[in-house]
């Protein structure tokens, strides 16, 4: 099996508390980022998921503007043009 380099991320998870955390160098040719998006889940260095909920807000937002759904079409009319009615 070949591993694409371009492709490939390394992660060091890390304790919270600054003083107990090492420093390491990352691997070479292989870039060292902070967070990664694995299976559609976001891993970042302190397991924390707020990075997940992040990106997760902005795909339903996305999702939203370019795909209305019933509910918000419901919505609009519920608001807006009874309003303009």
């Amino acid at each position: 099996m070949k591993i694409n380099l371009a492709k490939t991320k390394e992660i060091v998870f890390k304790r919270p508390n600054p003083r107990l955390s090492v420093h390491l160098a990352p691997v070479a040719n292989i870039e060292q980022v902070r967070a990664a998006k694995l299976l559609g889940v976001v891993l970042c260095e302190s397991l924390l998921f707020d990075e997940h909920h992040k990106d997760l807000q902005s795909e339903n937002v996305r999702d939203e503007v370019t795909s209305p759904s019933k509910e918000l079409h419901c919505i609009f009319h519920a608001l807006v043009v009874s309003k303009i009615r």
